[in-house]
């Protein structure tokens, strides 16, 4: 006898790129505080999130992508562009959030700039705006 699980209809695989990989695990236990299943694709290089996407197969790709605007290399912006420019609904984020700032992430197709958390119950907080900017919740 075989089970069949379903997937969970919020369950989402979400590419986070940032520079700073101490957010990681604070963004994961946001998540874990929600009921949706999140599955976690870590970057710290936006190149390597690039070539992440756009290897992966169709079925395993990330179906959101969650971007640092303030990385050295190449500006958060210019990742988030390539990946709307995809097709890959994006979400900056940034300890720096400003107006000038909002209005260049909408008018580039981003679904939003969020301004990261201080302490692990923003996180949760974060993570639920990120699900409901999703559609998961």
């Amino acid at each position: 006898m075989s089970v069949v699980t379903t997937p969970s209809p919020c369950a989402l695989r979400l590419l986070v790129v940032d520079d700073d990989s101490t957010e990681f695990p604070l963004l994961e236990a946001g998540f874990a505080a929600h009921a949706c299943p999140v599955s976690l694709i870590n970057i710290t290089i936006a190149h390597l999130a690039l070539v992440e996407f756009a290897l992966s197969e169709s079925g395993e790709r990330a179906q959101l992508a969650l971007v640092d605007i303030n990385m050295p290399a190449i500006d958060g912006f210019s990742l988030a562009r390539e990946f709307v420019g995809s097709g890959l609904p994006t979400i900056l984020m940034s300890s720096q959030v400003d107006a000038d700032r909002c209005l260049r992430a909408g008018e580039m197709g981003a679904l939003a700039l969020l301004e990261k958390p201080a302490d692990f119950e923003g996180y949760a907080s974060f993570a639920g705006r990120v699900l409901h900017l999703a559609g998961r919740v």
